[in-house]
């Protein structure tokens, strides 16, 4: 699974990212406006998204946080040719963004980062599924403790009423 979600305004840059990672055996679902890429989200899973920082609706900041809710797993990359350092403190403590690119970019460098970035992506859901399968659910823990309780003294988890519905103590 090697999706990748790109969000630029400019369609030249789109169509350059999209020749470049197709050719990588990335399929690449690429939007030109932030708010249409954040509907779409709910719908896919996207190991690696990677956004413009500078665009009209929506900065990247902005984007990512907002994206983050739906898919806090994935590995951000993002991309700008005009950041300050402000704009790039926003993008790591706001965004949680994973790397900083400049434009124009190394396609080498990305590559790279997009292939690290699938990985991190992978190694987060298997620590996820590991961490659902060794975490009880209420109804076994439930059933854990009761037993646990049963065998420290005998009896304690059975309840026996009369036909007025006390509880009968022997």
């Amino acid at each position: 699974m090697k999706n990748v979600m790109i969000i630029d305004d400019e369609t030249q840059v789109l169509k350059a990212l999209q020749r470049h990672l197709v050719r990588k055996n990335w399929r690449v679902i690429a939007f030109n406006n932030p708010e249409t890429a954040l509907d779409y989200a709910k719908y896919g899973v996207f190991p690696v998204v990677i956004s413009d920082y500078r665009m009209p609706e929506m900065n990247g900041v902005d984007f990512l946080r907002q994206f983050n809710k739906t898919q806090p797993y994935s590995f951000k990359i993002m991309l700008s040719g005009q950041a300050d350092i402000q704009a790039m403190g926003d993008a790591i403590n706001i965004a949680e963004i994973n790397r900083f690119l400049h434009k124009p970019w190394d396609n080498k460098q990305l590559a790279q980062e997009m292939e690290q970035g699938l990985i991190a992506f992978k190694q987060n859901m298997g620590q996820l599924q590991y961490l659902k399968k060794k975490t009880m659910t209420k109804a076994e823990f439930i059933q854990w403790n009761e037993k646990l309780l049963e065998q420290m003294s005998p009896g304690i988890t059975k309840v026996r009423r009369n036909e007025m519905g006390w509880v009968e103590v022997e």
